[in-house]
């Protein structure tokens, strides 16, 4: 950690935001804190006013990347929350407390207190240690049921966008040598039967998540907040449902090498958010029909990720691929 004096004009900018409370007296300086992300991420301390917040840096500006402008559309997104009904003190997200594009600082938010949905999932595979991920599932289910039902323009989803992504993450895979010519020729029949399969069970757009990793979500006595609205947008339900199923069986499988290790996991977790809804019975076969393809999506993208072993992201891209046959025999 490093600390800026009092007289920084980042520091000024932060007292400025924070409310004088929070922040101390204005004489102190502030500690920064970085924490893991793929782009330039602090937490400030203000040690006299034990206040802390989160700011999130451009890496250019004017922003430029795609880096850069998706954390133009986060900003805007917060912004927006609370017309989607996701602010008003409900403590779902983080409070915004504005931006200082003059130092970089592209958005700062209350830090929040809490672990990850990581942290629970480590915890879990100690004996005896599941009820607190099982719990913090339920909890998850809630939340993300809270965001599937606002308010918004009605819709109806579409495949494209999903197809769409398919696409892409098997260009990127072929790109990265990890796809073989019988992967490349497999995952081409598969997205042509999927396309077939997803007129059969139609559904309305809903407000998603559309990042639901294990480290947007934190939990702290009883409650879970959602954390990254870069993505937040209007789209099909299973962005979320299925990311988090896709994340559960990789956490298991990784750390254990078991892959069906997080099977009774995703099942309470399904079943947790469809206790969650009002009732729906188309909801829950369209779950249970076209979850193996957003699982799959979920599986193939994390095969992207270098820090990964060879094996093990082959071993996720085979996953993918039993998960999509299997599926369109269900």
């Amino acid at each position: 950690m490093t600390r800026l004096p009092a007289a920084a004009p980042l520091v000024l900018a932060l007292r400025h935001l924070l409310p004088q409370k929070a922040a101390g007296p204005p004489s102190g300086e502030v500690i920064l804190e970085p924490l893991p992300s793929s782009r330039p991420v602090l937490r400030f301390i203000f040690p006299e006013g034990q206040a802390r917040a989160v700011g999130k840096f451009f890496t250019a500006c004017p922003p430029r990347s795609s880096l850069d402008r998706s954390l133009l559309q986060e900003y805007d997104n917060y912004f927006q929350a609370a017309a989607w009904g996701l602010g008003d003190g409900l403590g779902l997200i983080p409070r915004l407390l504005g931006r200082h594009p003059q130092s970089g600082l592209g958005l700062l938010l209350e830090n929040l207190p809490g672990v990850d949905l990581d942290h629970l999932l480590a915890r879990a595979l100690r004996p005896g240690e599941e009820q607190p991920l099982y719990r913090g599932l339920e909890n998850l289910a809630g939340l993300l049921a809270f965001f599937h039902t606002r308010r918004v323009p009605e819709s109806r989803v579409s495949p494209y966008p999903a197809l769409r992504y398919f696409d892409k993450l098997r260009c990127q895979l072929q790109e990265l040598g990890l796809l073989s010519l019988e992967d490349e020729e497999a995952l081409m029949a598969e997205r042509g039967a999927w396309e077939d399969r997803f007129r059969k069970f139609p559904d309305r757009r809903v407000l998603v998540h559309g990042d639901a990793t294990p480290t947007n979500f934190l939990f702290d006595d009883g409650r879970v907040m959602a954390l990254d609205l870069e993505r937040l947008r209007v789209a099909d339900r299973l962005w979320d449902l299925s990311w988090v199923a896709g994340e559960l069986k990789h956490a298991w499988s990784w750390r254990t090498g078991n892959l069906d290790g997080g099977e009774a996991a995703i099942s309470r977790f399904f079943s947790a958010y469809l206790t969650a809804l009002p009732a729906d019975a188309a909801l829950a076969p369209r779950l249970y029909f076209l979850n193996p393809f957003y699982m799959a999506l979920a599986e193939l993208r994390i095969a992207r990720n270098a820090y990964l072993s060879w094996d093990y992201r082959l071993a996720l891209i085979a996953e993918a691929r039993r998960c999509l046959a299997a599926g369109r025999r269900l």
